[in-house]
């Protein structure tokens, strides 16, 4: 299958355990086991997806990055990848471990600075360490090139929340602002609306390796149900040439969705048309920038 290396991103998830249970996250009832990836199988990774002339764009899949106890070695391994994090472990020696690294950019997703709406969003954290964590990381790292971001997250829960107002409680980070997705169910909530088609706007715009080798196209596949081949067993390249992706692509296609659930759950609101399917494509293609501003233009979820 031909592909444009710079098209594709590629989530490595070092471990699907997690110390929160968020209230948009699949997580709580994950239909796969908890465990984090061996060793051997990180440095396999690398070898595949830098030898497929890919790069990796995020540590993390399903899991908190933090809690694998290798993450400093998996970024050595992986220096053009970001790391995604709650925050909630983030302490003055992981601090320094990670300050150690080539990492380029942290995002810390504190989501909502009201102590009342945090624990909604981020279900089993504690609000007031979080904050204490992430002002004395932002002091520690103080004159380190590592891009900081503090992710505020947009949703009908946190309307009267301003990007200011995350500054000045963070001063010095960079702080971003993202729609909360419906990655546990495609229906409208507090948290997330309901989209219509494929939020990716093609079948294959990620390759995501799952804590156990298993390899999946798209990055809301979080129970693995659209799984492509193995990573233990199979190199890269005969996964993404395998006859399981071509019948899976052209399934897509057809909008056929009897075996591709992930997918069925993204359409059954509508979105089956290829014109619709082609804007969404325009939108993901645009730079991170240019994207996250269309997207907030054309979202009307939180405007009522």
């Amino acid at each position: 299958m031909k592909f444009s290396p710079r098209r594709i991103k590629v989530g490595l998830e070092l471990t699907s355990k997690c110390n929160l249970r968020c209230g948009m996250c699949p997580l709580p009832v994950l239909r796969r086991p908890y465990e984090d990836m061996e060793w051997w199988l990180v440095e396999r990774a690398e070898k595949e997806i830098h030898g497929a002339g890919l790069r990796l764009k995020w540590l993390h899949e399903m899991g908190e990055p933090l809690l694998y106890s290798r993450l400093d070695d998996a970024i050595r391994l992986f220096p053009e990848a970001s790391v995604s994090t709650n925050g909630l472990l983030l302490t003055e020696e992981i601090g320094a471990k990670l300050l150690a690294t080539p990492l380029k950019r942290l995002r810390i997703c504190v989501d909502s600075i009201n102590p009342e709406v945090y624990p909604t969003l981020r279900t089993g954290g504690d609000f007031d360490k979080l904050v204490d964590l992430t002002r004395a990381f932002l002091r520690q790292a103080k004159g380190h090139r590592m891009r900081i971001e503090i992710q505020k997250m947009r949703s009908r829960l946190t309307l009267d929340e301003s990007i200011d107002d995350f500054r000045k409680m963070f001063p010095g980070a960079q702080i971003i602002e993202k729609t909360c997705e419906a990655l546990d169910v495609n229906e409208e909530t507090d948290l997330h609306g309901k989209f219509y088609g494929c939020v990716q706007g093609a079948f294959f715009t990620w390759v995501v390796v799952f804590a156990d080798g298993r390899v999946t196209h798209c990055c809301y596949d979080a129970h693995g149900e659209q799984v492509l081949g193995d990573l233990k067993t199979q190199s890269l390249r005969e996964i993404i040439d395998s006859p399981r992706m071509a019948e899976m692509l052209a399934a897509f296609e057809r909008r056929d969705f009897t075996n591709l659930p992930r997918c069925g759950e993204c359409f059954k609101h509508g979105g089956e048309s290829q014109a619709f399917n082609d804007v969404l494509t325009g939108v993901q293609n645009l730079p991170n920038v240019a994207k996250d501003v269309v997207r907030k233009v054309i979202d009307v979820r939180y405007r009522s």
